[in-house]
């Protein structure tokens, strides 16, 4: 065993580099195509379109939802991820948004994501959404 003092310093070393390992963020190396233009909605700044929602919701639940429907984002993710992925991505950006927007907790969020008030609100600004563009035949 080492004296107090080379044990004090070999303290105050571990203390440095834990503290140093805590506050670096570990640099993961991603290997990103250069051809792919692909977004990632991992990383995607959802602010505007949470800011333009809170203003429609203001008018009525189903404009806010209009809203967000109609965003462009949603088209993207829906044709670079699929209708799997971009279901996912919709739920989580709606828990976001709703967190967001009156700071609730992701179950608070989700239950009103579930309300049968919403869900009416919901399917109603897609349904409007659908009559306005209708498909294109193939």
């Amino acid at each position: 065993m080492g004296s107090a003092n080379k044990q004090q310093k070999r303290a105050t070393r571990a203390k440095a580099k834990a503290k140093q390992n805590r506050t670096q963020r570990p640099a993961a190396p991603v290997e990103l195509d250069p051809n792919d233009d692909r977004i990632d909605f991992e990383s995607v700044d959802l602010t505007d379109l949470f800011k333009e929602m809170i203003d429609a919701e203001k008018i009525s639940q189903q404009a806010m939802c209009t809203v967000f429907l109609e965003h462009p984002l949603l088209a993207l993710v829906l044709l670079q991820e699929g209708e799997e992925t971009a279901t996912d991505f919709i739920i989580a950006a709606l828990i976001e948004y709703r967190q967001w927007s009156t700071e609730t907790d992701e179950a608070g969020a989700l239950a009103w994501i579930e309300s049968p008030a919403f869900q009416v609100d919901y399917v109603a600004a897609s349904a409007a959404i659908a009559a306005q563009n209708p498909p294109t035949p193939n």
